[in-house]
């Protein structure tokens, strides 16, 4: 029991250096359950930039089929209430309408945004980037529409029942959001959002 006790310490702390070690300007904010969460400070802006990844026991092509699944955003995305494809561009472009919840008394956040898919034939790890088209649409009366959004989610087959999930993003809400409360959700979205992701893929937790 020691003996794997420790294994699972290495296997965590090296994930938790591979992560760390991408970039500069990086510190961990958190790690729970197999989840570490950096953030870093954005020049330019007042809100706080993160990143965060989790190891899931799945195949790397069942874990793009969820993430595609433009209905089951709902299910993980952190404070997500409402998803729903707008419109395919193209077999790797999609155009998706998110709702999120916020806490009181902040109002509802919507998004809108593109959603590119590229491979690297290399390595054959798969990228997502999203980025925000707040006019794509018309306003929605009791939502603040997010202007900008900044996210990148990549995808590597680690063996044939084992994917490595990375996930970063910046933000701008929009609105009068108290930056305390949008920098605090730095650490709760990613570490709530990949959670959720791994229960609703695996049917269990860390």
């Amino acid at each position: 029991m020691k003996f794997l006790i420790t294994i699972l310490f290495l296997f965590s702390f090296c994930f938790c250096g591979l992560l760390n070690a991408q970039d500069n300007g990086w510190s961990l904010r958190e790690y729970k359950d197999g989840i570490p969460v950096y953030i870093r400070k954005v020049s330019g802006s007042p809100i706080l930039e993160y990143k965060s990844g989790v190891i899931v026991d799945a195949p790397i092509l069942q874990a793009l089929a969820l993430f595609e699944d433009e209905k089951q955003i709902r299910r993980w995305y952190f404070q997500c209430v409402h998803s729903e494809l707008v419109e395919h561009e193209g077999p790797k472009k999609e155009i998706i309408y998110l709702v999120l919840h916020m806490p009181w008394p902040v109002a509802p956040r919507d998004f809108v945004f593109r959603r590119t898919r590229t491979e690297n034939t290399a390595n054959g790890v798969i990228t997502y980037r999203l980025t925000a088209l707040p006019d794509r649409l018309p306003p929605v009366k009791g939502m603040v529409r997010v202007n900008t959004i900044e996210s990148i989610w990549r995808f590597k087959s680690l063996s044939k029942t084992q994917t490595e999930i990375y996930f970063q993003q910046h933000t701008d809400p929009a609105g009068s959001v108290p930056i305390s409360i949008i920098n605090q959700l730095a650490a709760q979205t990613p570490y709530y959002s990949l959670e959720n992701f791994r229960r609703l893929l695996t049917g269990k937790s860390a």
